[in-house]
């Protein structure tokens, strides 16, 4: 009677201990981690396209991939910028080569002095070539582009960005600093070897903000137009691509006076544009996620956010 007792009690202990465990459960299910933290460049135009110098946290509504996320901060960007200028120098852009090389020094006299460039002259695909190599020594940049010079070839746009963004992206790799390109041409394309997707890929990857000062000029004035509707199409479409992918801008001057606005706005944007930190919700996903950015009305100002159009998860 007592051995049958002492087994009837550890049988109970036996019970007990095996209800203790199932209610600790000792594999409960892991705690779902966060995403990474994302920083994302910002440009704040107002209701006539020109760049504001201010924005509040509370004004930034983001969504990447269709689900709100929590904006930790928006900040002024002041890192320093690697840069390239990138110059079609093929004979279409003749005529406005020297409204070109101004623009450029311009850009050059407007950089930060921490700021490198380092300037491509292009045309062809086997005519793309690192013109001078990266510099901040204001000199150096203005007598290379004193020497630039147009020669007869057919533009190879979307080679001469690949490779711009790419050698922008390896200088100072592991440095905190911003990349971008400013790029001037015609947008007509001819036989590039790589297509848009590849490009689109590699800015995605790289995170290089473009920047566009397209030479498409209105055909209704014959005096001015530089190429067919067609082309003009397709050429406009590629330019608004580039740019609106890598969260840059575009702009179609029709005039010196239009060019000189144009530079001025792209040398505020470089330098006076914010950048908004987050933190995905999204651990699991790969590859690409798309980012809207939409900004709070302000006494009824009329506000619009450039961002980059999303970023590849490096997960």
């Amino acid at each position: 009677m007592i051995i049958k007792t002492a087994i009837l009690a550890l049988a109970f202990t036996s019970l007990a201990l095996s209800a203790t465990t199932l209610a600790q459960d000792p594999n409960p299910p892991a705690a779902k981690s966060a995403g990474p933290t994302v920083q994302v460049s910002l440009i704040v135009t107002d209701g006539k396209d020109k760049s504001l110098n201010t924005i509040s946290k509370d004004d930034v509504r983001l969504v990447e991939d269709k689900v709100a996320q929590t904006v930790l901060s928006v900040e002024p960007d002041a890192r320093p910028v690697d840069l390239g200028i990138a110059i079609d120098a093929s004979g279409s852009l003749r005529r406005f080569i020297n409204p070109i090389l101004e623009a450029g020094r311009l850009i050059v006299v407007n950089r930060q002095p921490k700021d490198e460039i380092f300037l491509e002259r292009f045309i062809s695909t086997d005519k793309i070539e690192k013109f001078q190599d990266f510099s901040s020594d204001e000199k150096v940049l203005l007598k290379a582009l004193d020497s630039m010079y147009v020669e007869a070839g057919q533009s190879a746009i979307i080679d001469a960005i690949y490779t711009a963004v790419h050698y922008v992206a390896e200088h100072n790799r592991n440095s905190d600093r911003r990349k971008a390109l400013v790029v001037f041409t015609d947008g007509e394309d001819r036989n590039s070897y790589y297509n848009i997707e590849k490009l689109l890929k590699l800015l995605h990857k790289e995170k290089v903000q473009v920047f566009v000062v397209g030479f498409i000029l209105d055909l209704d004035n014959t005096q001015t137009a530089i190429v067919r509707a067609g082309i003009r199409d397709r050429a406009i479409k590629l330019l608004n691509t580039v740019a609106g992918e890598t969260g840059g801008r575009v702009f179609f001057p029709r005039d010196n006076s239009e060019l000189g606005d144009a530079v001025a706005q792209i040398a505020h944007d470089l330098r006076g544009q914010f950048q908004i930190t987050y933190q995905s919700s999204n651990a699991d996903k790969k590859d690409f996620r798309k980012v809207d950015v939409n900004l709070n009305s302000a006494g009824g100002e009329k506000r619009k956010a450039i961002v980059p159009r999303g970023y590849a998860s490096q997960k």
